[in-house]
């Protein structure tokens, strides 16, 4: 009996060894795959692996020189795969792990593409590097930013005999001859834009201003269109202002100034004009209340020490 009984505690001992080993035997999915480029189908190396279950631990691998990884002692169902890797965008996938035999995981990615290869395609850019480009374009715009319109028109031009297909640059190199009042240049630019998009309003209202600066007043009926949209300038309006205000119409050209501080109610140049035009018309009190405004808005101004005397000088 006692033998019985000593056989027995083994017996029970042995059972609880093998219940206690039961939750790591069910531990023992396993998941392999293998990331590559999605284009050439050359491995990615290094790429960085997060497995992921809900109320489960956090996995992490990485790829080996033949894009491969592999993990060991996962619990069966659902798990959620982050792959990762410099220079592609991120990838994810479900895998059903089991105890057993569980399929291969393999990813393919994506490169990720520079701005200016998504907007120009492939073809464009061959053989340009687009770091290079954008770096270019950065200092052009930083030289026409500076007022520098030599060096914005050469990079800009420079730029354009690489990447034709940058049509919106005809503006700025429209923009930079005409602030160096070589209108004739600006005028070729803008035409070259505006033969390429012929219905683009904003090409045709800089011609338009183009023209009134050559003193072209035939202009001012295409740039008063340009102004009576909703994306008319400031100065836009103001020039409109002072075209009337020139050929003795002063009621129309009050009312482009009036639009003109409207658009920008701290611009003192509009409201300097208003002052001269109520004035004209022997509006006194109208006069002093925009000189008033104007010495508020820019009293170190030309316009706010002229503003100034006027005020003065008014009974």
């Amino acid at each position: 009996m006692p033998r019985l009984q000593h056989v027995a505690r083994h017996l029970i001992f042995a059972a609880l060894l093998l219940g206690l080993a039961a939750p790591a035997l069910a531990q023992s999915g396993r998941m392999a795959g293998r990331v590559v480029d999605g284009e050439t189908g050359d491995p990615i190396v290094g790429a960085q692996i997060t497995i992921q279950k809900p109320g489960d631990d956090t996995r992490e691998a990485l790829t080996d020189d033949d894009g491969r990884f592999s993990l060991i002692g996962f619990s069966s169902g659902q798990w959620q795969v982050y792959v990762r890797a410099e220079g592609y965008q991120d990838d994810l996938g479900n895998v059903n792990v089991t105890q057993s035999t569980s399929p291969a995981v393999d990813f393919r990615l994506n490169r990720v593409r520079h701005a200016l290869v998504q907007a120009l395609g492939e073809d464009a850019m061959e053989g340009l590097d687009p770091d290079e480009i954008e770096a270019e374009l950065e200092a052009a715009d930083a030289a026409f930013n500076a007022e520098d319109w030599d060096g914005a028109i050469a990079g800009y031009t420079s730029l354009m005999e690489k990447l034709p297909q940058l049509t919106n640059l005809y503006s700025q190199i429209g923009q930079a001859y005409r602030a160096r009042g070589d209108y004739q240049q600006a005028l070729e630019a803008f035409e070259a834009r505006l033969a390429v998009e012929p219905d683009n309003q904003n090409v045709s209202a800089d011609i338009a201003r183009t023209k009134l600066a050559m003193g072209d007043f035939s202009a001012q009926e295409e740039l008063t269109a340009a102004a009576s949209g909703l994306d008319a300038s400031r100065e836009d309006l103001y020039n409109l202002g002072e075209l009337e205000f020139a050929q003795g119409a002063v009621d129309a050209a009050a009312g482009w100034y009036e639009k003109a501080a409207m658009v920008d109610p701290n611009w003192a140049l509009p409201v300097f004009k208003l002052a001269l035009v109520a004035l004209n018309k022997g509006d006194f009190e109208g006069a002093k209340e925009h000189f008033r405004r104007v010495v508020e808005l820019d009293p170190n101004s030309e316009e706010g020490t002229q503003a100034s005397a006027t005020l003065a000088a008014l009974p």
